[in-house]
């Protein structure tokens, strides 16, 4: 089984022709929006939300269906943390381009109907079209997301239903990525009352996507450095 042929390039190529359906689905809705005056910012930044839950199911699948793959082929457990993890730190910067590019398209659609390109929500960037903040913001989400449904999945194979005890784990290290993006993202009644949150430092979200990417993978590699293989519809 060679790396990256079936970590990489295959769902490389998936998530580009998901991510083309999905930005003409948006764009559809986006025209029918602007047409009808309902249009009031950009939409990107509202379908932007479900391309993370993308990433968390292709970290579960990363585990329940390749690493199978991999250990039936002859591959070792070892090698396939290895090419699972490169694969997932070139695979995230590659979904965030993704959004660059949607935001920039939209961009000109934007400017040819004139409709008001502005955002409505925290986030690295201030406009729709600052592509180093948009690369960095999505490249935190999905460096967090990845390995949180990996750590999930890899729990979820070998335990079953005592997997369900991951779930808080995994949640956490979504929760750090995205409140070092908007500190108000978590636990929102009690920021709000005591006005507290993450410090509001230019390196804050880069730190804690770094930290929440080692620590994500690592909890998944604590799990399935033994980890025996199983009928799946046992």
């Amino acid at each position: 089984m060679r790396f990256p042929t079936r970590l990489l390039a295959a769902n490389a190529v998936f998530a580009l022709l998901l991510w083309a359906g999905f930005w003409a689905l948006v764009t559809a809705i986006t025209v029918f929006l602007g047409v009808t005056g309902r249009l009031t910012s950009s939409a990107w930044e509202v379908a932007a939300q479900a391309p993370r839950w993308y990433a968390l199911f292709f970290g579960v699948a990363l585990v329940r269906e390749f690493m199978p793959m991999y250990i039936a082929h002859g591959q070792t457990r070892r090698r396939f943390a290895v090419h699972g993890l490169i694969t997932v730190a070139l695979f995230a910067p590659f979904l965030a381009a993704l959004l660059v590019i949607s935001y920039l398209l939209e961009g000109v659609l934007y400017g040819l109907a004139d409709w008001p390109h502005v955002l409505t929500r925290t986030h690295l960037f201030t406009s729709p079209t600052q592509v180093p903040p948009i690369f960095a913001e999505y490249l935190v989400q999905f460096a967090a997301w990845i390995p949180a449904g990996a750590f999930m999945g890899a729990a979820f194979y070998r335990f079953r239903s005592n997997g369900l005890l991951s779930v808080p784990g995994g949640a956490a290290l979504i929760i750090i990525a995205e409140s070092s993006i908007d500190s108000k993202f978590w636990l929102p009644i009690v920021t709000n009352r005591l006005d507290i949150g993450l410090p509001d430092l230019p390196l804050t979200p880069f730190v804690a996507g770094v930290a929440v990417f080692l620590v994500g993978l690592l909890l998944t590699w604590s799990i399935i450095r033994d980890i025996p293989l199983r009928n799946q519809f046992a």
